[in-house]
């Protein structure tokens, strides 16, 4: 198993300094929004060597905001930030409730670390 949150969490404060960026468990209804959550929601060893393991993760993304137009701009920037460090998108889905909106992004990719 490989710990991705230092990187996923690095690159993701990256995309703009005025959203502030949470573990998906850290924020409650009086976050600021807009804001991003993200989750490491699997973490697999697929391959484990002398001198390497590698690890299929998933992490889960989202994108809060009550503004439509700011989701599908923060949605595109998570995507670029996301793939120079290895993670493919392979969903997306948009959900609003009380005029809040989530744009839930899930990543996969290929982890490795040296022993």
């Amino acid at each position: 198993m490989i710990n991705v949150n230092k990187e996923v969490y690095t690159e993701l404060q990256a995309i703009n300094e005025n959203i502030k960026v949470f573990p998906e468990n850290f924020i409650n209804s009086s976050t600021i929004l807009p804001c991003i959550t993200y989750l490491e929601y699997s973490n697999l060893d697929t391959l484990t060597g002398d001198s390497m393991e590698y690890s299929e993760v998933i992490i889960l993304v989202k994108v809060w905001s009550k503004d439509y137009n700011e989701l599908m701009v923060n949605a595109l920037l998570i995507d670029a930030k996301m793939k120079p460090i290895g993670y493919d998108r392979e969903f997306g889905s948009i959900l609003f409730n009380d005029g809040v909106g989530q744009y839930i992004l899930r990543y996969k990719g290929l982890g490795f670390n040296t022993k």
